[in-house]
């Protein structure tokens, strides 16, 4: 039997628990195997457990699957693509780590309680979910409505994974990633500002330090995060490169590896957010924008390996062919960075593949 994790909400009586359950105290609520009960699911409700792996069929009969038009309609109305190859994460999972993060740092804020247990679940089933990507496709939602700050963690810690599974980082390190990369602007949270983008705005400079004093304060009186090399990367998120970030003026190697990984993912991510205070690029612009910036914010080297996870179209990017025909990218070739599989016309043409074609331009 496989496993899907399935918020509390969607379960149904008769569904099987794959694995033990337990409490933030290790304490065994139900054992695998338990079948579960209306009765079973209001006790787990007063006990705030919100995911349970459960039993499911072979993995092939829960992926989320749909038809090509139904592709088409997600690409033009810039929701994740999906279809043939893996994708970054499927749509409902997605939306429920968003409102789940959004749970967990509401009841952080206004009860004061920390939901530990709940959130190591969450990351640890988003490090299982990229890490298990053979080809990846960046389908992040740029319109989601419950809070920019809440998608941008979600968003910036599934990049950031690309870039460390990449990178050939071990489990646990991905772990600790993904912790940093979600928690990476719980500051502006905190300040009733979850609308907040800093990028390109140099006058907030005060605005970024101040956020990060909050964050400092959450981290260390709350005891929500208990690993130095988590709340390092938060922390450091906002140094620079060539030394001219905030707040100690960190350089190179001084930042965390953590943080110099989050720094571009959360630049891509805030570049092309439809936000009122965004840039709005196209990702094809926001890579132009980050990469003319290595050495100086961004390390080359981690911007080399982003930039395998992206290639130089990144997903999303509206291309004019030489053939006079229009496409999306849906991913970079085999063949390199500069040349994409683009969808075009309900196909799909891999332009390393067939040399009498090539991008003209960009248009968005």
């Amino acid at each position: 039997m496989a496993v899907e994790w399935k918020r509390l909400e969607k379960l149904k009586d008769g569904e099987v628990l794959a694995e033990d359950l337990v409490d933030e105290n290790s304490n065994v609520l139900f054992s695998k195997g338990t079948v579960m009960t209306k009765e079973k699911i209001l006790f787990l409700k007063d006990k705030a457990v919100f995911w349970l792996p459960m039993e499911v069929g072979k993995f092939d009969e829960f992926r989320l699957r749909r038809n090509f038009v139904k592709d088409q309609e997600s690409i033009e109305n810039e929701e994740p693509m999906v279809g043939w190859f893996d994708f970054a994460i499927q749509e409902e999972i997605y939306r429920d780590f968003i409102d789940t993060f959004e749970d967990i740092l509401k009841n952080l804020r206004f009860a004061g309680k920390t939901k530990v247990a709940l959130f190591d679940r969450i990351v640890n089933i988003l490090v299982d979910e990229i890490s298990n990507q053979k080809t990846f496709v960046i389908n992040l939602f740029r319109k989601y409505h419950s809070g920019y700050a809440y998608k941008h963690g979600i968003n910036t810690a599934i990049l950031s994974l690309m870039t460390g599974v990449t990178f050939s980082m071990q489990r646990q390190n991905l772990v600790l990633l993904a912790k940093s990369a979600i928690l990476h602007d719980i500051g502006y949270i905190f300040m009733d500002d979850p609308n907040y983008v800093d990028i390109g705005k140099l006058p907030e400079r005060e605005k970024v330090i101040q956020h990060i004093k909050v964050e400092r304060e959450i981290l260390y009186s709350w005891n929500f995060i208990d690993n130095s090399e988590v709340t390092n990367a938060i922390l450091d998120h906002h140094e620079k490169y060539d030394g001219s970030g905030v707040p100690l003026g960190k350089a190179k190697d001084e930042i965390s590896l953590y943080a110099r990984i989050i720094q571009i993912s959360d630049a891509y991510d805030s570049l092309v957010s439809t936000t009122p205070e965004a840039l709005k690029m196209n990702p094809y612009q926001a890579m132009k924008w980050i990469l003319a910036r290595a050495g100086q914010d961004y390390d080359p080297q981690i911007m080399n390996v982003f930039l395998k996870v992206t290639g130089m179209y990144p997903t999303g990017t509206r291309v004019k062919l030489s053939n006079g025909k229009s496409g999306t990218v849906l991913r970079s070739s085999k063949s390199g960075l500069l040349i994409p599989v683009v969808v075009v016309d309900d196909n799909l043409i891999d332009l390393s593949k067939d040399k009498s074609i090539w991008i003209e331009t960009v248009i968005y």
